[in-house]
């Protein structure tokens, strides 16, 4: 009786689920719920979403998520940000547009290893802002410019948001060459944002360059500096693993913000990690409901089935990719990243993989529309934590943002019709 029950009640209850997420229901409980009701309806095999959760939370790379994200708080958390801002701003202060590059740079390094855009616009809009508009820059455009280069960082290794779809989609693509074929649209994407800040730099009074402005800056934030170079020279160079460079990230940051800086005391850095505990923990919840449902996907062939519905009614390869990025665009404003990546991926790369696209090429795609997802109106997360952290009306936000939303849209759809921005470095 119970599994007929479950049958006929499926699609019901179904729309149930999503209907209370729209009312606020944690996604994390939706998504469970969605996947326990199609485990009872397929035969009743309840224990399996557990069973999946079990597996996804006991890999060996699932560790890199909570010491990255400790990394990334306890970099904030203490004069990190300062230090970054003080010498890109010695370096690059004398040239128009100076501080919106050294902006934009220290933004996306803060996203690289929170993993998180909103955490970098929490914790340096406050310092950014402040900087952008000390130099002339009209206060709205800081504000818009710092939101909007937020998200940026996800492109770069050591990226959460690339590890797990290259963990969730490892027969398909590695993590290694995902980190690489995203490594030029992100620069492309930071160098539109930073083009788009120089070119509402009116300011003509500028500092003069200065060697021991520069010198000084460096000397001050040297260790800081040095961290993303080992991270990035450790993991490339094969010396660390993933698991090793995570640890190496969140030691590093520890000692020092806490020994070396002494800009935390012991309990500054308790509570920091306690502070980046909701973070990673609630990705990880996240993540061990979503990996049951994608479970039911696969398992009931549900990839494959779309894949030769999709090839039955779409004939172009350019048609695909068009559409393909209208969908991921509304996924990335009502989906977590995370969920998106673990439920959504699996069902695009068969998809893709018939039109014969490169599977790092759509990794690429997927990661650049799930990070505009944040910032495209009305529902994109980076817009409300904006308003929030600036105190600015949503309307107000959304309105300043859209020539920064319209050049990372060109910038997607550059690298969606051109293969060689994510495979240039595949082939060295």
């Amino acid at each position: 009786k119970y599994l007929a029950f479950s049958t006929g009640a499926f699609i019901p209850l179904v729309v149930l689920m999503i209907a209370l997420a729209i009312m606020g229901v944690p996604l994390y409980v939706v998504i469970g719920g969605i996947a326990y009701l199609a485990f009872s309806q397929g035969g009743g095999y309840v224990e399996q979403p557990a069973h999946e959760a079990y597996t996804i939370l006991t890999d060996k790379t699932i560790i890199t998520i909570p010491l990255f994200t400790i990394a990334g708080y306890v970099l904030a958390k203490g004069s990190a940000g300062e230090r970054f801002v003080r010498f890109f701003k010695a370096l690059l202060g004398s040239v128009r547009g100076g501080t919106v590059i050294a902006a934009v740079l220290v933004a996306t390094i803060f996203t690289t290893f929170t993993g998180v855009s909103g955490v970098t616009i929490l914790a340096l809009g406050g310092i950014l802002s402040s900087v952008l508009v000390g130099t002339g820059y009209k206060k709205e455009h800081a504000e818009s410019l710092i939101t909007s280069s937020g998200a940026i960082g996800l492109l770069f290794p050591p990226s959460l948001a690339i590890i797990m779809y290259g963990t969730t989609n490892y027969f398909s693509v590695n993590v290694f060459d995902l980190f690489l074929g995203s490594l030029i649209p992100g620069a492309v994407l930071a160098i539109a944002m930073i083009t788009m800040g120089v070119i509402r730099d009116k300011e003509k009074n500028r500092p003069k360059f200065s060697l021991k402005g520069v010198w000084d800056g460096f000397t001050y934030s040297w260790l800081e500096l040095l961290m993303p170079v080992l991270v990035l020279a450790g993991y490339f160079a094969g010396f660390f693993s993933l698991v090793e460079v995570a640890s190496f990230a969140a030691v590093y940051s520890i000692i020092l913000e806490t020994f070396i800086r002494k800009d935390l005391t012991v309990k500054g850095l308790f509570k920091a990690v306690l502070e980046s505990i909701p973070v990673s923990g609630g990705v990880l919840i996240i993540l061990s409901a979503a990996r049951g449902l994608s479970f039911f996907m696969i398992d009931a062939n549900i990839p494959n089935m779309i894949a030769d519905a999709t090839l039955a009614v779409v004939h172009s390869k350019i048609l695909f990719l068009l559409i393909l990025n209208a969908l991921l665009l509304v996924v990335g404003c009502l989906m977590d990243i995370y969920s998106a990546i673990l439920i959504i991926s699996p069902l695009i790369i068969p998809v893709a993989e018939s039109f014969g696209i490169n599977p790092v090429h759509i990794g690429v795609i997927f990661l650049m529309n799930l990070q505009l997802g944040f910032l495209t109106p009305p529902v994109g997360m980076d817009l409300f934590i904006s308003s929030y952290t600036f105190n600015r009306p949503i309307g107000f936000v959304v309105k300043n943002i859209l020539p920064f939303l319209a050049i990372q849209f060109l910038v997607l759809m550059l690298v969606t019709y051109v293969p060689w921005f994510t495979t240039a470095l595949l082939a060295l």
